[in-house]
């Protein structure tokens, strides 16, 4: 099972003498979440632009071509759906550590309840955008259309829970949680944006694909930066054997017993 547990003095030998393995994983977990979603939607746009399904420009600045579109078909489509897939399931098992995380560092259980729900509602609705994606019929694209609205809100209500229980928390570094707040809050902002955009731009398809693309890089830049957190916020988290190890729980008495 997974423990997470303060570390103290003496842990690593401690740890080596009870045959726990204690887990890059977490870490790599978080970082994956954040990377592939990233080398997936670039790597589409460009299959997708070399086949001369979408224009070649930067989507960033020019707006060209949204997300979806970029990843619509061909090849690009299937490499699309074998990364984000997958990265639905880790997205799940990242909000729990999460969940764990928050748990041991003593932050608020209704909020940690709330945070683990939502990203958990998100996760699933993003397998819901990517196993659809490309598929034609009206059913499927309100599935489409609402699996990726979803999977971006209730994802960044998220972190936004997550970020908020930290700006107390003096285990992670000052300048750390800085960086979440204004990632949060540029999210925020580019949300607030596009409401208005929608109605008031002269190319209105570009500038709501412009934010698009900002607001997914922001949003997925997040996950390696909270990795970072809990690798600095001296909360270990391990597998245990034995049936008393659960997630958010201190280490047991014999480990005291024996330092």
């Amino acid at each position: 099972m997974l423990l997470a547990s303060p570390v103290r003095e003496g842990d690593d030998e401690v740890r080596t003498m009870n045959h726990p393995r204690t887990l890059d994983g977490p870490v790599w977990i978080a970082i994956t979440v954040g990377v592939l979603p990233v080398i997936a939607g670039h790597a589409a746009y460009l299959i997708s632009a070399g086949d001369g399904l979408v224009p070649w420009c930067v989507p960033y600045w020019d707006g060209c071509v949204s997300i979806s579109r970029a990843a619509r078909h061909g090849l690009a489509n299937l490499i699309f759906k074998a990364v984000m897939l997958p990265v639905a399931g880790l997205l799940l098992v990242f909000w729990w550590l999460a969940h764990g995380w928050l748990g041991a560092l003593g932050r608020g259980r209704m909020s940690r309840h709330a945070m683990l729900a939502l990203g958990a509602v998100g996760a699933v609705f993003l397998v819901l955008y990517a196993a659809f994606l490309g598929v034609e019929g009206s059913v499927y694209q309100w599935l489409r259309r609402y699996g990726i609205t979803v999977y971006f809100a209730f994802t960044v209500l998220s972190q936004m829970l997550l970020v908020r229980l930290l700006q107390h928390e003096r285990r992670v570094p000052a300048a750390l949680r800085r960086g979440l707040l204004m990632m949060c809050a540029a999210m925020l902002l580019l949300g607030l944006a596009s409401v208005p955009l929608q109605h008031m731009a002269a190319d209105r398809d570009a500038a709501v694909n412009r934010i698009e693309w900002c607001y997914a890089l922001l949003m997925t830049a997040v996950f390696p930066l909270v990795g970072l957190a809990w690798r600095r916020s001296g909360v270990r988290l391990a597998w245990r054997a034995g049936p008393h190890a659960m997630l958010g729980q201190p280490t047991d008495d014999r480990e005291g017993a024996e330092r």
